[in-house]
């Protein structure tokens, strides 16, 4: 499947040179930690680290090396809980297999020219979870109200 992607990338204008694979998330964080990168596009199966943790890892502040990273969650099966966990987690995209290279356009296009905000708490750094960025619910700080749309 990494070599598919790595075609599809190419196909829509990457560099090969720029593109990296990992067998898993501890060779992707490895990476990251000595290399900068524009995008990581992450599988939930891997091991011994799958793609979710690797998420996690990143978006920790205490942990990551790359805490603004654009992530892509590639998965064959998304049920309302992996969902929720990917969203939360804090994964960008999520792109759903089978891929083809409308899709991976589609995704990069929406981290490219529709970005979330960054958020920065005390344990996570990434994008705002939340789906509707210019909605203000009630005791909520972003700063556009709900009420007044």
């Amino acid at each position: 499947m990494r070599k598919i992607i790595r075609d599809v990338l190419y196909d829509l204008g990457f560099n090969l040179d720029h593109i990296r694979l990992c067998d898993n998330g501890n060779e992707a964080l490895e990476l990251l930690r000595i290399a900068r990168s524009d995008l990581l596009i992450t599988a939930q199966r891997m091991a011994p680290m799958d793609g979710l943790t690797l998420i996690r890892t990143l978006r920790n502040p205490k942990t990551t090396p790359a805490p603004e990273i654009p992530i892509i969650f590639c998965s064959a099966v998304l049920d309302m809980q992996l969902l929720d966990e990917v969203r939360q987690a804090g994964a960008n995209e999520i792109l759903l297999k089978p891929i083809n290279a409308a899709r991976i356009k589609s995704r990069i296009d929406a981290i490219l020219h529709n970005p979330r905000p960054i958020v920065r708490i005390e344990n996570y750094v990434g994008p705002d979870r939340r789906r509707l960025p210019d909605v203000r619910l009630p005791n909520d700080r972003r700063v556009r109200n709900y009420w007044d749309l």
